[in-house]
């Protein structure tokens, strides 16, 4: 078989491998449904001009939308409030808006349950997020919803990219590159695709497949060994999708583990948690096992590189070398991914008396565990797959006639 023949019939694998799961485990979208609610809305309304002077505190308008805009804490003051059991301090936080249809006017907004649910505690010339809904008398209820971040964020990526072109030079802008496509495909693409109701395990499989395709690509160019890292990897997140899936039924998880889960669904009724769970185990998965398939891909593509004679038997059996020693340092990577990103639900543990039945069964938990174990098993046969496509791959015409 030519070269150019293998080639194809990669590329025709690879399609397959894409398309063939989301006919046969296409799930229906869910239809649930339930009261659809409008979101956290402050309970306190804080109006006044400029001279930040307090209005009565009325109840939010139910079903009207809110905004969220940016200001500037000016000052921070305590203030006495009367109340039957006598006087109560009550800090007083005056911001200035930077947005919206308030800019440029100031306002106060009480540190109480009400308009600082989350007990922030911003100091003078912090930059804030607002959450603001109009009361329907021509105010408006205002709600101190956090921090905002986006300056560290942005110095933040600054350096990662500044940091990726001094030590990898134009390999490392070409990397920075592929992230930035694989992030707009999320936020134009895979977002907008689920929140229309598509089949989210579909989706996951075909924009993973090519998120892995665009990595690869970027770094070793589009050729054999980005096809077989790609088929390879995504072989191996249909393996974690299926573990999962199998799981989950027994396990009885709906994908609604946590209160911003729940939520969100009641929200859109119209949506599939389950289908958002399984999509999360294939997009994850396929993150984490493109780093030992393109390793395999690269030493077995080296090897035939070195020894032109050498054997389907003997590729395969290099590429399962460099694979185990690599699958004992990413199986762990993946368990302590999950239990770094889950780790305030394990301390839920001390909350419920030392009990491991409460416990092992919280949602949370078990989301979690099926989610780490089914990845750690799809990295397992991540190994043979991409061993045994890089070998056929790359084998040469002297190799099949020895043969």
């Amino acid at each position: 078989m030519t070269t150019r023949l293998r080639s194809r019939f990669l590329f025709i694998a690879l399609v397959m491998a894409f398309l063939a799961p989301s006919i046969v485990f296409a799930q229906p979208t869910s239809t649930t449904t339930s009261t659809a609610v409008t979101g956290p809305a402050p309970t306190d309304e804080v109006s006044g001009g400029t001279d930040g002077s307090s209005a009565p505190l009325n109840a939010p308008v139910r079903g009207e939308k809110g905004q969220y805009e940016r200001a500037t804490v000016q000052s921070v003051t305590l203030q006495g409030n009367s109340t039957d059991a006598g006087t109560r301090q009550v800090t007083i936080f005056r911001v200035r808006f930077l947005s919206g249809p308030l800019k440029d006017q100031e306002k106060d907004i009480q540190s109480d349950v009400g308009s600082n649910p989350y007990n922030l505690d911003p100091h003078q010339g912090d930059t804030v997020v607002v959450y603001m809904q109009a009361d329907g008398q021509g105010g408006w209820l205002l709600y101190l919803d956090g921090y905002d971040r986006r300056v560290a964020l942005l110095f933040l990526g600054l350096l990662f990219v500044l940091t990726m072109v001094f030590l990898s030079g134009w390999q490392g802008l070409k990397v920075v590159g592929s992230m930035i496509i694989s992030v707009a495909m999320i936020g134009y693409v895979l977002i907008p695709l689920f929140l229309r109701g598509a089949n989210p395990v579909p989706v996951a499989i075909i924009l993973s497949g090519v998120f892995i395709l665009i990595s690869t690509a970027s770094t070793t160019g589009f050729n054999k060994k980005a096809l077989v890292t790609a088929v390879g990897t995504m072989g191996g997140a249909l393996v974690a999708y299926l573990v999962g899936l199998i799981f989950a039924d027994w396990a009885n998880l709906s994908g609604l583990s946590t209160e911003d889960d729940r939520a969100f669904f009641n929200k859109n009724p119209n949506l599939n948690p389950r289908g958002l769970l399984f999509a999360g185990i294939i997009i994850a998965a396929a993150g984490v096992l493109e780093d030992v398939a393109v390793s395999i891909a690269s030493s077995v593509s080296e090897v035939s590189r070195h020894h032109p004679r050498a054997s389907f038997k003997d590729l395969f059996s290099s590429g399962m070398v460099v694979g185990k020693e690599h699958m004992g340092a990413l199986a762990n990577t993946l368990v302590f991914a999950y239990v770094g990103a889950s780790l305030s639900s394990l301390l839920l543990y001390s909350q419920f008396d030392g009990s491991w039945l409460k416990f092992i069964n919280f949602d949370s938990v078990v989301d979690e565990v099926v989610r780490s174990l089914a990845g750690t098993i799809g990295l397992v046969f991540t190994v043979p797959i991409t061993a045994l496509l890089a070998a056929w791959a790359t084998v040469g015409p002297r190799a099949h006639k020895h043969e």
